[in-house]
């Protein structure tokens, strides 16, 4: 059953109804553009009742953006306990990431308009995904499986823009929501190698 299904049947509880009518509305008109009556006409919650659950508009946006991020780092866990080793649980954690966009591909609308609406949540959404990045990285350096050089904060950024703008390309912008395979294999094949000239005897590639 669909978030919206859900609101319809009244089946969900009513905090859980308002923060999935909060989180699609916010992405539709934005949070400026949102009224807390807004929110709860799509819930299909009487207005007054709102209160009883979320002192103001402010503060649903806030529980709406640490909710999306703590729904993307338990993908990304339950992703990553089924991989083995750095380069298993990269292509894990980016597949958990894009497959989330998927169905929810206005989640980095709502995160990107919290810059704006409340710097601190933007930081500290980016701030929490990354520390789960980072001591994955630190992680495999121990092991050996990662250059011991690199600094796992900067990888950890690295992902995260590599994450967000690709997802944005082919999840958001892109009729049917969903980033390709091939697209993925590429990603990881940069973060693997790099970018090195082509082996000799190969033509080079040619883009549009």
């Amino acid at each position: 059953m669909t978030a919206e299904a859900s609101r319809r049947a009244g089946s969900a509880p009513p905090a859980a109804r308002l923060l999935s009518a909060a989180e699609e509305l916010f992405a539709e008109r934005s949070y400026r553009q949102t009224t807390v009556a807004d929110i709860c006409a799509r819930a299909g919650i009487a207005t007054g009742s709102f209160y009883a659950h979320f002192r103001s508009k402010a503060e649903i946006f806030a529980a709406v953006v640490r909710g999306i991020n703590a729904d993307l780092r338990a993908a990304m866990r339950r992703a990553m306990e089924q991989a083995d080793g750095q380069r298993e649980m990269e292509r894990a954690c980016f597949r958990a990431f894009f497959e989330m966009l998927s169905r929810r591909p206005w989640m980095d609308r709502v995160v990107r308009e919290s810059e704006f609406v409340a710097p601190e949540l933007f930081h500290e959404y980016y701030e929490r995904l990354t520390r789960g990045y980072a001591r994955g990285v630190r992680h495999a350096q121990l092991a050996g499986q990662v250059d011991p050089r690199y600094d796992p904060e900067v990888v950890a950024y690295m992902y995260a823009g590599i994450g967000n703008f690709i997802g944005m390309r082919w999840a958001d912008w892109t009729a049917g929501g969903h980033v390709p395979d091939d697209v993925l294999d590429d990603v990881l094949s940069v973060l693997a190698r790099g970018l090195p000239p082509p082996a000799r005897g190969l033509p080079p590639a040619t883009g549009d």
